[in-house]
Parts: C-alpha cells; sequence; structure tokens
C-alpha cells in the first residue's frame, strides 16, 4: 500500500469573547471528528496564561484545532463543507482556516458566497495545470 501525503490544518474559531470562542471550537471538533478524512484532529494547547494587554484577537489560540488529512483535493473538500456548514448553521463568529501559508476565512458569507471561497482556496492548494 503506497504512502498517503498528508496537509496540516489550523481550524481557528473566533468569537466575541473566550468563553464563547472555547466554546465554539468544542463544538466544531465534535462535528470534525465524525468525518473519516482526518488522519488526525486536536485542539492546540491552551496558552498557559493571557498576555498583560492582550487584545480579544490575541486570544485566538483558545478556539484553534489543529488537523491532518490527505492532501487530496476532494478530502480537503469535504472537510471545508463540514466546516461552513457548521459556520452556516452558527450565524455568527467567524472561522480561519490555515493549509500552508494559504487562509481561508469563513463567517458571513452565503453558502454560495463560501462555495466560491473554498473552490478558490482549494484551487490555490492544488493548482491544476503547469
Amino acid at each position: 500500500m503506497s504512502k498517503v501525503d498528508t496537509v496540516g490544518a489550523q481550524l481557528i474559531t473566533i468569537d466575541d469573547d473566550e468563553e464563547a470562542t472555547a466554546a465554539a471550537a468544542e463544538r466544531l471538533l465534535r462535528e470534525l471528528r465524525q468525518s473519516d478524512d482526518l488522519a488526525s484532529l486536536r485542539r492546540a494547547p491552551r496558552p498557559t496564561a493571557v498576555p498583560v494587554g492582550a487584545r480579544s484577537g490575541e486570544l485566538l489560540e483558545l478556539g484553534t484545532l489543529l488537523a491532518t488529512l490527505a492532501a487530496q483535493p476532494e478530502v480537503v473538500a469535504g472537510v471545508l463543507a463540514v466546516v461552513a456548514d457548521w459556520q452556516r448553521r452558527r450565524g455568527r463568529g467567524r472561522v480561519e482556516v490555515r493549509i500552508g501559508e494559504h487562509e481561508l476565512i469563513l463567517d458571513n458569507a452565503t453558502a454560495d458566497e463560501q462555495r466560491r471561497l473554498t473552490e478558490a482556496f482549494i484551487d490555490r492548494i492544488f493548482p491544476s495545470g503547469p
């Protein structure tokens, strides 16, 4: 059996406060664990202390999930579909997905906008052609 290359992804949930961010990340974690497309999924370690004077945008680690998945466009698309559906149902906050140097931000976009953003994101990660 041949080895399948994998990619690492950061899924960062952002909400209006620390507690909401942590709760949102936990709900997303539960939904993603139902997917067969992930080789691994875990919460990023929480920071031991919040720096004095930190702004809410600096607390992103509280909602960060680390995933490993097969480096195949259809696998990445499947995981992103779960994330986008979860975000639409949630109706608030946002999710940032980072794979390598590429970033996708899903917030209050429509389903069609999210689909187009996701397709463009996948095309950047897995360019076709020479």
